[in-house]
């Protein structure tokens, strides 16, 4: 089942028409979990150079102990006037530090190895927690991401994301999110609000058991709050666990 898993995955890879870096990470780690992992986005907008530009990404993850977890992604992109290509690879190491029913938290670390521009490489690290009840589940992320190399300027972005999640399902065994994703700019500098990228919306998602196969696929909509990010965006997500 494992091999069947793994040439399934790369088939969607190299024979798909294939559109994304828009994932809120839970802090949570289960040990021995392994999944394949397909999400990206699609952006919508008046301007030509940001209508239509998507973005995938390819993940596998493996989850070493109670307590550490690694990630390696395939990003790849497609913009106006550049063919679908091979934008960065990323390895992603998360470690949590805080496991209880109510509250969890962890660290993440990543390196990105940039496959275009010149020099410049990625670092990124995130705080990530979540608040647990009987209802609802509220995860947030802050990610700190700064470009290293000879030709970069080794300044800081900051990200918040946020997912709340309502666990009672809204029809049959479909959960219903809100989700949100604001780049506030350089750390350094914060960028003023016009000139931030702020999207938010909802997610519609569902967990299906196949024998032993836990198959997760969940699809939503942002909306635009300023005019620096996409009017819209439609985001999707398929994973398996094994």
């Amino acid at each position: 089942m494992k091999i069947y898993l793994i040439v399934n995955f790369f088939s969607v890879i190299f024979f798909t028409s294939v559109l994304a870096h828009h994932k809120i990470y839970s802090p949570r780690v289960e040990e021995g979990r392994q999944s394949l992992e397909w999400r990206g986005h699609i952006d919508i907008d008046d301007t030509p150079s940001k209508n239509l530009a998507n973005h995938h990404v390819f993940e596998t993850e493996y989850s070493w102990s109670k307590n550490w977890q690694s990630e390696l992604e395939f990003h790849i992109s497609d913009l106006e006037g550049t063919p679908l290509d091979w934008e960065k690879t990323e390895f992603q190491n998360q470690f949590q530090l805080i496991d209880n029913r109510s509250f969890a938290a962890a660290l993440y670390f990543s390196y990105n190895f940039i496959s275009k521009g010149e020099g410049i490489d990625e670092v990124e690290y995130k705080y990530l927690n979540e608040f647990n009840s009987q209802k609802f589940r509220l995860i947030s992320n802050l990610i700190f991401e700064k470009k290293i190399g000879r030709n970069s300027s080794g300044s800081t972005e900051f990200t918040v994301s946020n997912y709340l999640l309502y666990k009672n399902p809204i029809y049959k065994d479909f959960l219903f999110s809100i989700i949100g994703f604001s780049e506030l700019g350089k750390l350094s500098n914060i960028s003023t609000y016009h000139n931030q990228e702020h999207q938010y919306g909802f997610q519609i998602e569902r967990d299906l058991q196949i024998q032993d196969i836990n198959y997760e696929f969940s699809i939503g909509y942002l909306k635009s709050l300023t005019d620096a990010s996409a009017n819209s965006t439609f985001i999707w997500n398929i994973e398996y666990e094994f």
